[in-house]
């Protein structure tokens, strides 16, 4: 071990990791309901007495972006996160927004996803420049990603710079992810005729109509999932949420579905939805219904070759730490696609906790023991990279 890499090791403290990502839960930033504020409060004051030098700019009122860097003011190496949460919801055995340890765990909502990784970023950042201050750093905590990626869309109204690489710190479980699949979110409304129901054939169903929509969306993930290949397996859809009708005497007059299409890197959100209306639009004008849609968010996906040194040396990063990183895909979406096609950058995702048992659960938690070696894992990655 070289001897820069000692001392950065050195300055990497867990007790330290714990009591900024504990300041962020405190920070309340559920999404939707709420804004990212105070949580970006938060953090320019934790990068603050590290050192960095912190730039915050709104992406919508009182939902700020928050850019932190160290080291030359240069295109370097970027880590990339957020500051929003899910809301809280029921099911809670602790105060979701007063963080608690138990038995070696960080409980409060965001420790996993994602306010212990943004701690653990920022403590390796701060290591790595005390003994290299020439490489250059930057950590981008986007608002709004658990919805409409409004920081994320702001960011990317900004030219695109040279970025070495770009590490998601999302939890993967410190698994070194490679492959990450798009997500868009769509509104269907399908517009009938309103009828008293003691005559329906007066007017047209727009729950009927809308049922037509759903059933060639099911049929659709069907064929999709038949033909799945690869480790990121295949697109999907899922129906999230139908609001119609008004009364069980009226035959309903508008039904509006809210669905998610998982994307495939290289698939555009909006020729998805077009190819699923043009399919179900002569179903629908059978029922005396019309159909349109609109696409909300779209947030694509991304591939990094598996044998890229950064890939390379973030398995070995891990493996200095005693963990074992597989190189995976991911079936969850971040915003890692959206800095890839920007930027034009080499991205993985890599953090501590595990996205599927542990964020947006009920008592979220992270084990701390995972929350310094992802910091370590970071520096010794950040170093590698920079020779």
């Amino acid at each position: 071990m070289s001897d820069e890499m000692e001392r950065a090791l050195a300055l990497v403290d867990e007790a330290t990791i714990v009591a900024d990502a504990s300041s962020l839960i405190l920070a309340p930033s559920e999404n939707p309901g709420g804004t990212e504020a105070r949580a970006a409060r938060a953090l320019v004051a934790i990068a603050s007495r590290l050192g960095g030098q912190v730039l915050v700019e709104d992406a919508a009122p009182d939902r700020p972006n928050v850019s932190v860097r160290f080291g030359p003011d240069e295109p370097g190496l970027l880590f990339l996160g957020h500051s929003d949460v899910v809301p809280a919801g029921p099911g809670w055995t602790h105060d979701p927004f007063s963080p608690t340890v138990v038995d070696g765990t960080l409980v409060g909502r965001g420790s996993t996803d994602m306010k212990g990784g943004l701690a653990a970023v920022l403590q390796a950042m701060a290591a790595v420049h005390r003994v290299r201050p020439d490489i250059a750093l930057e950590l981008l905590v986007t608002a709004d990603e658990e919805d409409l990626a409004l920081g994320m869309l702001a960011h990317l109204r900004q030219p695109p710079r040279a970025y070495r690489a770009c590490i998601v710190a999302e939890p993967t479980d410190l698994a070194t992810v490679v492959a990450c699949r798009g997500a868009s979110n769509h509104e269907i409304v399908v517009r009938g005729r309103a009828a008293h129901a003691g005559r329906p054939e007066d007017g047209a169903s727009a729950i009927a109509g809308a049922a037509a929509v759903v059933d060639a969306i099911l049929a659709d993930h069907e064929r999709l999932r038949a033909g799945a290949s690869g480790p990121l397996g295949s697109a999907s859809w899922s129906v999230g949420r139908i609001d119609g009708g008004h009364a069980t005497s009226i035959v309903p007059d508008r039904c509006t579905l809210l669905v998610d299409r998982r994307l495939m890197p290289g698939e555009r959100a909006e020729d998805v939805l077009a190819r699923l209306l043009d399919d179900v639009r002569p179903r629908v004008e059978s029922l005396g219904c019309t159909v349109e849609g609109r696409t909300l968010m779209a947030m694509p996906g991304f591939t990094t070759d598996a044998a890229h040194p950064l890939v390379a040396a973030a398995v070995a990063s891990l493996a200095d730490e005693e963990h074992v990183s597989a190189v995976e895909a991911w079936t969850a979406a971040c915003e890692g696609g959206f800095v890839a096609e920007h930027h034009g950058c080499p991205t993985i995702i890599l953090g501590p906790g595990d996205i599927t048992g542990q964020a947006h659960q009920p008592d979220e938690h992270v084990r701390i023991a995972d929350l310094g070696t992802a910091a370590r894992a970071y520096v010794r990655l950040t170093l590698a990279l920079a020779g």
